[in-house]
């Protein structure tokens, strides 16, 4: 039998999928006499048969395919399904019923399941997070979104780096396109930089320059020495269109991975707004792209703008948020600086294990007085934090 398309029996306990696939079909026309019927798809826009069986970076991720199970579903679509999890014990046990009827039923082996149940195990799913106020920020992994102080930046970059440098930061994400951030390359930027001993992990680039000009974003990575580069989306992108985004970054994080560098999404608020029977346009693009190759960059702000709790994103997609976009939210909604908002943060730096996180860059869109003042407030707030 052949694992890839394998069908379920009919005693799989599947109601939460039967149930959606019955919903979906009171909206569909009948066919026309003699036509063929289309098999319904119980898990449209889910996890992709095209990656693994990711919980998390490290040992918790399987390395196992995450086979077509049936109905168009996949591995994670049957684990996370039930997904946020109580607790870490819940979601073993998920895993364990999942993977053994699986195993049963020959989609998984007997090693592979084992290999899906230690990763599950090695994660951070489930387990408690809590707010401590003990643990202090690590500063050496914040940075700043250069787009906060743009207006330095562009009129003096060298002395906007030493200011920001001074008051703490050790790490910088230049936002722009290829060949010209803040009107330089990357290139230009990296030993200016490097004399005030700021990092450039990360570089915001146009989805074009992936597309057409990839060379070029490489060239500009290695030059200043990033690990990612992000992009963002649009707000007239349908399901179908992030769906077509995520196979794009699928493609070029597989051209990227061998340069050392991943590519990773930026989200606004829109994104969670694009729905369709309950899927939104973030589903899409958590699902379909490959955690091995593509990195989320959450932006808490946006998230929050329109009622997305980062943490409970952790919650339902582990490991993915590999950067964030440290941006707070005044009561009436506009921006403010890092800690003077309504955003938990201590909240999200407690559960940043679960995210995967690995850097957290300070923004504000309409920085006042000035970029350099605010960015410095912000990243002295986060000094003070204890989570």
């Amino acid at each position: 039998m052949d694992r890839t398309t394998y069908a379920h029996t009919a005693t799989r306990n599947r109601w939460w999928l039967l149930a959606a696939a019955a919903v979906a079909a009171l909206t569909i026309p009948l066919a026309p006499a003699g036509a063929v019927a289309a098999e319904a798809d119980a898990c449209a826009y889910g996890y992709s048969a095209s990656s693994s069986v990711f919980f998390g970076a490290g040992s918790a991720s399987s390395g196992v395919a995450n086979y077509d199970t049936g109905d168009g579903c996949t591995v994670m679509d049957e684990v996370m399904a039930g997904a946020p999890f109580a607790s870490h014990g819940k979601f073993l046990s998920t895993v364990n019923g999942v993977t053994n009827e699986l195993r049963r039923d020959g989609v998984l082996t007997s090693a592979e399941k084992a290999d899906i149940v230690a990763a599950a195990a090695a994660s951070e799913v489930g387990k408690p997070h809590p707010v401590t106020g003990t643990r202090s920020v690590d500063l050496s992994k914040i940075g700043l979104v250069a787009f906060t102080a743009r207006t330095q930046m562009t009129a003096d970059a060298a002395g906007t780096l030493a200011a920001l440098a001074s008051c703490g930061f050790q790490n910088a994400e230049f936002s722009g396109s290829a060949g010209n951030f803040y009107g330089k390359s990357a290139a230009q930027l990296a030993p200016v930089a490097a004399a005030v001993d700021i990092n450039v992990p990360s570089l915001g680039v146009s989805q074009a320059n992936l597309e057409n000009n990839l060379d070029a974003v490489i060239a500009e990575a290695h030059a200043i020495g990033a690990e990612y580069v992000r992009i963002s989306g649009s707000s007239r992108w349908t399901l179908a269109d992030y769906s077509k985004t995520a196979a794009i970054l699928n493609e070029v994080g597989a051209k990227l991975k061998p340069e050392g560098i991943t590519v990773a999404y930026h989200n606004h608020g829109y994104e969670f707004q694009t729905e369709e029977n309950g899927v939104t346009g973030y589903d899409v693009l958590v699902r379909e792209t490959d955690p091995e190759l593509v990195a989320m960059e959450l932006d808490v702000y946006w998230a929050a703008s329109v009622g997305t709790d980062a943490v409970s994103l952790f919650q339902t997609y582990p490991g993915r948020f590999e950067l964030l976009h440290l941006k707070d939210r005044a009561a009436d909604g506009s921006f403010a600086d890092v800690g003077e908002g309504t955003i938990d943060f201590a909240k999200i730096f407690a559960n940043a294990p679960l995210g995967g996180v690995q850097y957290g860059f300070t923004e504000h869109d309409n920085a006042k007085p000035d970029g350099i003042t605010s960015a410095c407030n912000s990243i002295g707030n986060l000094a003070d934090l204890g989570y």
